[in-house]
């Protein structure tokens, strides 16, 4: 019997053997360079790459009819029963010819690869694009599968109020009869998303977001939605969602992340100055997927900008576009945070912050770099002080600034996401009049869910803390 060492050993050989095979360095794995890899049906959890495929063919055009991605929670019957069909064909395709790459075990790993146990998309501007291409070629397989070039993927629109439950689509009947159940979710029937991962003032944090370096991320950093509400629901849901290496096992991922899409558009909608990046860098970042004919192609992040030209489905309007204020530039404040290692929140902020605050403005705290366990996926809370964090008073409080989940790559301990990550808090009426109170503040971290007595508290640790603000156009 071989020792966990030697199987460790043996699967990093093979994975260096097939870069070499394809003239690369094995440093180049996390680099995302390899496109959307399917694993073979031997080691789920190992997301090895398929081989050598060849030469992928360039994705075409799409000339199918554009056609509505629609809410998950307010699916017909016939609109359910085509999408249980889908995936009742997918799963099947994996028991009966488990080398089709279209099957349900491979659709899965090829997000485990690339965002669990090979290559890492999390953490960069590749979050958006490479979500949106997996999802576009997982809804062509689906339609493929039952003769439906129309079926559209639907998203769950957790910020919906009464729509935080888990769809009826998903969730009822919880068995195997129900192709889109996943009988390892932590989250039941009854039980709701919390309103401080997905509500309002997350989902304006995150539409504000001046520019795409903000919402969508950078080279080396995610946007603000890549944490929450993206990785807050993937907790939320647990189970096969709770580890970036299984969550594409339950079907709720796809609805997920299509309304993470959606917040893209909506994003891009909302106002003339949301740009996508325009740098070659971006437009050129570039994967590979099999399509619904098992044909291994490459697609671009320039193909899957405008999702309604090139993609072939729409999105109905945001209720934010009426509700969200018109920001003016977002301002940037700095601190003395490197040097002090607490937060000053000083007269001249006071004053600016209370006369932005009453005409409707903005004002956030950025934490760049911001240091929390990665043993376990989470969500952690932010407070002024360690004192509030002990009690846990939980949003809606003065000292509550926000939360940051904290989502493994695998189930393994120690598999988090290997960036220390950055946060943008949209600071409440409360939260700035705690800052005017006491002028200094040190802030600290405290895991969710834990009971009183056994709550660790963690001082704040971040390469940089800082605020900006913007004001309200007239």
């Amino acid at each position: 019997m071989k020792s966990k060492s030697s199987e460790l050993q043996a699967g990093n050989t093979s994975r260096r053997s097939f870069l070499q095979q394809l003239g690369l360095g094995s440093s180049l794995l996390g680099l995302g360079v390899l496109g959307g890899l399917t694993i073979p049906q031997t080691s789920f959890a190992a997301c090895e790459p398929p081989g050598t495929p060849g030469t992928p063919a360039r994705h075409r055009r799409d000339c199918r009819q554009i056609r509505p991605r629609r809410p998950a929670t307010t699916l017909s019957s016939s609109e359910v029963l085509k999408l249980r069909d889908a995936y009742k064909a997918m799963r099947a395709l994996s028991v009966s010819d488990p080398s089709d790459p279209r099957g349900f075990t491979h659709q899965a790993n090829v997000h485990c690869w690339y965002c669990g146990e090979g290559t890492q998309i999390h953490g960069s501007w590749q979050f958006f694009t490479w979500h949106r291409a997996y999802l576009y070629f997982h809804e062509r397989i689906l339609g493929r599968l039952i003769n439906d070039p129309d079926l559209r993927l639907p998203y769950w629109d957790w910020e919906t109020p009464s729509h935080r439950r888990l769809p009826v689509a998903y969730s009822t009947p919880n068995d195997t009869t129900n192709s889109l159940s996943n009988s390892t979710r932590t989250m039941s029937a009854t039980d709701e998303i919390p309103e401080e991962d997905v509500g309002d003032d997350v989902m304006d944090a995150a539409l504000n977001a001046g520019a795409f370096a903000e919402f969508g991320g950078t080279a080396t950093a995610g946007g603000i939605p890549e944490y929450a509400p993206h990785g807050s629901v993937h907790v939320d849901v647990g189970g096969n969602m709770g580890a970036f290496a299984t969550a594409a096992r339950d079907p709720i991922f796809f609805a997920h992340h299509a309304n993470l899409d959606k917040m893209w558009s909506d994003w891009i909608k909302q106002s003339s100055t949301h740009l996508n990046p325009s740098s070659t860098a971006f437009l050129n970042l570039s994967w590979n997927f099999y399509d619904e004919n098992k044909v291994w192609r490459s697609i671009t992040a320039a193909q899957v900008l405008n999702h309604e030209s090139q993609l072939r489905y729409t999105y109905g309007p945001s209720r934010f576009f009426e509700i969200l204020p018109c920001l003016l530039d977002w301002v940037i404040v700095r601190t003395d945070w490197r040097v002090a290692k607490r937060l000053n929140f000083t007269p001249a902020l006071k004053a600016q912050t209370a006369k932005l605050t009453e005409s409707g403005g903005r004002t956030r705290v950025h934490f760049t770099g911001l240091e929390l366990p990665m043993d376990r996926s989470a969500v952690y809370r932010v407070y002024t002080s360690a004192e509030a964090a002990k009690a846990d008073p939980g949003p809606g409080s003065e000292p509550y600034l926000g939360s940051i989940p904290i989502v493994l790559t695998g189930h393994e301990k120690h598999r988090a996401t290997r960036r220390a990550p950055n946060a943008i808090f949209t600071l409440s009426k409360k939260a700035i009049g705690e800052l005017t109170q006491k002028g200094t503040v040190q802030p600290a971290i405290v895991e969710r869910g834990v009971k009183d007595g056994a709550r660790k508290v963690i001082l704040v640790r971040a390469t940089d803390v800082h605020f900006s603000q913007a004001g309200v156009a007239r």
